[in-house]
């Protein structure tokens, strides 16, 4: 508005000094050379004439100005929308799961699905291909999943070629090979990506390249060059809506020549030769309007005065629109559209500009990463616009928390930053951050249902923690990750053991390779008693890592490093086959292993345990195979048919840890279970919370009503084990009757403390 107000002032003042310089001339013409009235009437004409003519040049430069202002938001919003297409590719392309499934354990199931359905979904593209090292197709699907190999081939491949070239040498040059044989990529993602435009059957095209590259990394690479996904987008009416969308622009067409009364950016290939415009007729157009006038100019006067105040009027009115959707544009640029919270670019731009004002001052900041907890499980049971409910609702409580100068923004579908300068100690941040959790904690009410909520954050403090955004970002994420895998549900200040714990992990996921290799891992057994009478009816198998150098590491630091490694499905059937073998020595009991996601959701799952079974001689009505509730949550027709298989054999299903995630009941009619564990968390609390008890309690009758036998976890007091009897539990295990051992040092009789002199520890 200030801007406005000094615009229209110095508007008066020109027009006023126009109009004294026309008086002052027409007085020194009366003066000196006596002119007649009719001379000074048409050196006052002349005046008006020469000043309409100002006006209207200064009408035309303003709007030439204008016009280039848009041109150049035209070519920027192009710009940043081509990179955002090529950011959008990264999720799909940087990824430890894309590079095992392409280029080392290649899955043309995995594939499909990721490109030609899950990343459809995200994407308006024409066209997704994968293509390995050499150039070959390995996959091609247009928008509607039709495979397309050699509409690439024949339409794509020779433009782009370049590109491509350029991408796998970059690859190749940031391979490293470390002390130990492994490689891995140490380049930058925006070397091995690429963006271009190409014309294909005379339509012109954005295209994207990406190598598929490890990230986070830590796993095992060859040295080869890169498979490249590569997407195609027309540059179409489809297109153009989506630009406008960005731009406050009330028409986009694209021309081969630029039109008439019309503004246009080009668009050109790697040569420089414009393809193409995209133009748009400019928001002012003040100037034909007053030149169509000038046929009444000689007929009156005070009429063209008046088109001409008018049009001067209309050229303010637009240009005050012009701003206004300028800002408006500017602030859907900088703002997400669901929260209203700041973009993850324009959050990044204001934080490092804060961070170094803070640095001149010498004073504290503190940034906090929140994450919230199963959105995807939200999304999966209860729909998407639920889960967009759950995340404003959760962003509204932050925003009541924050200060007027904090700084909130979302760098993610669930996660967000906060940057905030008004924290004086540790002691002060700990305390307002509690209370924040205290209210996300809090269930939200969504179209009549109750969703339970909570998130999980990290916190940095600067400088400590990090001199720049980048490394306040990463100490913050490494205290999150540390709060999600402690217990969710919580937040964690960064120090320095958490990096050395991360550090420790990337070795442990080296060294969990060589493991198999060399048999370091063993089997320890942990028996599982009948109720009442405390007979062994079976064992379940645990893994043990033996590290020649760390000793026995814990299966809780190794085993979701392994997870994340994608190496569950080799170990977990070693382990199925080295418990059969062990268990084939025993007369009458059974054994139960556990199964992870992975391992079931893996092509022929239940034909490797049948073959097992085969192998050892081993009864298949003594194998149980116990699943974790999250498997459930997948719905995948995969996973339904092994568990056919798997009845088939006769093999026993167990459902492990339920009621501790977010399986419905639906879901044990859907997959039928013989039994049901009830999770150590539930058990250690019995006696001790009137809630607790009446959890087990119903889970024990709804197992006995839909025909499952129950196990109790985790027992280690007689007071336990006497209520589990007392309400109808069938077996038990825990420290109370043994722990875990070699299968050398087991002893499969009656297990009681006084029968067997056990001792619990």
């Amino acid at each position: 508005m200030r801007d406005l107000s000094a615009g229209t002032a110095k508007l008066e003042r020109d027009f006023v000094s126009e109009k004294k310089a026309d008086l002052e001339t027409g007085r020194s013409a009366s003066a000196i050379f006596g002119l007649s009235s009719s001379l000074v009437v048409l050196l006052m004409f002349c005046a008006v004439i020469f000043s309409f003519g100002l006006v209207l040049f200064k009408i035309v430069v303003a709007e030439r100005a204008a016009a280039q202002r848009e041109i150049s938001s035209v070519s920027r919003v192009f710009e940043n929308h081509k990179l955002a297409l090529l950011k959008e590719m990264e999720r799909y392309a940087a990824s430890n799961a894309a590079y095992v499934h392409i280029e080392t354990r290649r899955s043309e199931a995995w594939i499909r699905e990721r490109f030609g359905v899950d990343m459809a979904l995200d994407f308006v593209q024409d066209q997704t291909v994968l293509v390995d090292g050499g150039g070959a197709v390995i996959f091609a699907a247009d928008h509607s999943a039709a495979n397309m190999p050699d509409y690439y081939v024949q339409k794509i491949g020779g433009r782009i070629e370049g590109i491509l070239a350029k991408i796998r040498a970059n690859y190749l040059a940031t391979l490293v090979r470390s002390t130990s044989g492994g490689i891995r990529f140490a380049g930058n993602l925006s070397d091995v990506s690429g963006v271009k435009i190409v014309e294909i059957d005379g339509t012109p095209h954005i295209v994207t390249a990406f190598a598929i590259v490890p990230d986070p990394g830590g796993i095992e690479m060859v040295e080869a060059p890169p498979n490249i996904l590569v997407s195609t987008f027309a540059i179409d009416a489809a297109h153009l809506n989506q630009l406008l969308a960005n731009l406050s622009l009330d028409n986009l067409t694209f021309n081969r020549q630029i039109p008439d009364g019309m503004i246009g950016v080009p668009l050109a290939n790697d040569g420089g030769t414009a393809l193409g415009y995209l133009a748009w007729y400019p928001v002012s157009r003040a100037s034909a309007i007053i030149v169509s006038s000038i046929p009444i100019l000689a007929i009156s006067l005070g009429v063209i005065l008046a088109m001409a105040m008018i049009a001067l009027r209309q050229n303010a009115r637009a240009k005050l629109r012009l701003a206004q959707r300028e800002r408006e544009a500017r602030y859907a640029a900088n703002h997400d559209s669901l929260t209203g919270c700041a973009s993850r670019a324009y959050l990044h731009s204001v934080a490092a500009k804060r961070l170094a004002l803070c640095a001149e001052r010498g004073t504290g900041a503190w940034l906090v990463y929140i994450d919230v907890d199963n959105l995807k499980q939200v999304n999966d049971i209860h729909g998407h616009s639920v889960g967009d409910r759950l995340i404003i609702a959760q962003v509204e409580r932050i925003q009541q928390s924050l200060g007027p100068y904090d700084l909130l923004g979302r760098i993610g579908g669930d996660e967000f930053l906060i940057l905030t300068e008004r924290w004086e100690s540790e002691a002060e941040a700990l305390a307002e951050i509690e209370q924040l959790f205290s209210a996300l904690r809090r269930p939200v009410e969504v179209e009549g249902k109750r969703i339970g909520s909570s998130a999980s954050a990290g916190v940095a403090r600067f400088p400590e923690h990090g001199e720049t955004l980048i490394g306040m970002v990463r100490a913050a994420d490494i205290a999150l990750q540390r709060s999600k895998k402690e217990q969710k549900n919580t937040f964690r200040m960064f120090d320095e053991r958490m990096d050395d714990f991360l550090r420790e992990q990337r070795e442990i996921s080296v060294e969990l390779d060589a493991a198999l290799r060399n048999e370091e891992f063993e089997v320890f057994y942990q028996p599982i008693v009948t109720a009442g009478s405390d007979e062994v009816a079976s064992c379940e198998a645990l893994i043990r890592w033996r590290h020649p150098r760390r000793g026995l590491v814990s299966p809780a630091l190794f085993l979701p490093v392994a997870q994340e490694a994608g190496l569950m499905p080799e170990i977990g059937a070693w382990v199925l086959d080295r418990a059969l073998r062990d268990a084939g020595q025993w007369q009458t009991a059974g054994i139960s292993v556990n199964v992870c996601t992975s391992q079931i959701q893996a092509p022929k799952f239940a034909e490797q345990v049948g073959a097992l079974l085969r192998k050892h001689g081993f009864p298949p009505d003594r194998l149980v195979l116990e699943i974790t509730e999250d498997l459930l949550l997948e719905e995948n027709p995969l996973t339904q048919e092994t568990f056919l298989k798997l009845r088939d054999l006769n093999v026993g299903l167990a459902i492990d840890d339920f009621g501790t995630g977010y399986c419905s009941l639906s879901y044990l009619h859907k997959f039928r279970f013989d039994k049901m564990k009830i999770d150590r968390s539930f058990v250690s609390r019995i006696g001790q919370d009137e809630e607790a008890d009446l959890l087990v309690r119903s889970l024990l009758g709804l197992a006995k009503v839909m025909g499952m036998e129950t196990v109790g976890e985790g027992i280690e007091t007689e007071a336990q084990k006497a209520f589990l009897v007392d309400e109808g539990c069938d077996y038990l295990q825990g420290f109370l009757f043994s722990r875990p051992q070699p299968v050398d040092d087991l002893d499969l009789r009656r297990h009681t403390q006084v029968a067997t002199g056990l001792r619990v520890i």
